[in-house]
């Protein structure tokens, strides 16, 4: 008998039904249910649960409501958490009303504190050792364990991923979202592969601008950036400086661009926005041309 609250073999052979209230033996609970503790429902109560939420989306009012505090509950019954409904905005209303009490919204750390206690309150457990979907239809109980990359919950079947993931899609995805980040932060900055100066960066940029505003040089700018590894508006959208020491680049502000034109974040990347680079002219080495300088 594995209790799947605390990830070991259960001793009890009974356990009460936290609605009927009667003492029942192991065999009444499937396996999700006997790991909930003293709220573990036994079959009859939760045939008769599902009964109840079937009734209440053919009958009842559906959809959320909109407290003046900002907070959300369901429409038939105004709870927070409902499992007629099948609604739980405990951890969403925690978040807001974190915000209003500081006045600001929250910072990823905090959204992570804050569900790490909720969890932690609420305590939900998550068992890898089985399959998430054990105890329902769906699920064959086969005996395999196919683990999902976020690396918090076990499937036995593509088929109970495929049921599961209408659930699971927001918190893997934000998982993975923030494990990049964080992998972001750690690894060092790269280094351009070409290995140029500041000073041969700014002659071939300055190069791509004036040919591609000469006779025949159509294609330049993107031609020089996909070599140099950077956006072409980099270089597109910059200009030429006269100065006493001569001429001087000032590179074009993307991310400004994007926002003025579009209303769009530029991500950094240097293709944003645009298809994948195709050759359109007579390839010319840039970086060659950087190295060597000015005639």
């Amino acid at each position: 008998r594995l209790c799947y609250e605390h990830t070991k073999i259960s001793k009890e052979k009974t356990r009460q039904c936290h609605e009927c209230k009667l003492v029942l033996p192991r065999t009444h609970y499937n396996i999700y249910q006997w790991g909930k503790g003293n709220d573990a429902l036994c079959h009859a109560c939760r045939e008769l649960l599902n009964k109840r939420v079937i009734e209440s989306i053919d009958n009842g009012p559906a959809g959320i409501k909109d407290l003046q505090d900002g907070t959300t509950v369901c429409l038939a019954h105004s709870l927070e958490c409902c499992d007629i409904c099948m609604m739980d905005f405990t951890l969403p209303n925690r978040f807001t009303r974190m915000r209003k009490s500081l006045g600001r919204d929250l910072t990823e750390d905090e959204y992570e504190e804050q569900t790490r206690a909720a969890q932690k309150e609420a305590n939900i457990h998550i068992n890898r050792k089985i399959c998430i979907m054990d105890g329902q239809s769906v699920c064959p109980r086969s005996g395999r364990k196919l683990r999902c990359p976020c690396n918090e919950v076990t499937y036995c079947s593509t088929d109970c991923q495929r049921h599961h993931w209408t659930i699971h899609k927001m918190t893997c995805k934000a998982r993975a979202k923030n494990k990049k980040a964080k992998a972001d932060k750690k690894s060092p900055p790269s280094v351009p592969s070409h290995r140029l100066t500041d000073e041969q960066l700014n002659f071939i940029r300055m190069e791509a601008f004036m040919a591609e505003n000469s006779a025949g040089g159509e294609h330049s700018i993107e031609e020089c950036a996909y070599q140099l590894g950077e956006h072409p508006l980099l270089i597109g959208g910059g200009s030429i400086k006269m100065s006493v020491d001569g001429q001087t680049f000032v590179k074009g502000d993307v991310a400004k661009i994007y926002m003025e034109s579009k209303g769009v974040v530029w991500d950094g990347s240097p293709r944003f926005g645009l298809p994948p680079y195709v050759q359109q002219k007579t390839p010319f080495d840039w970086i060659a041309k950087a190295r060597q300088g000015r005639p």
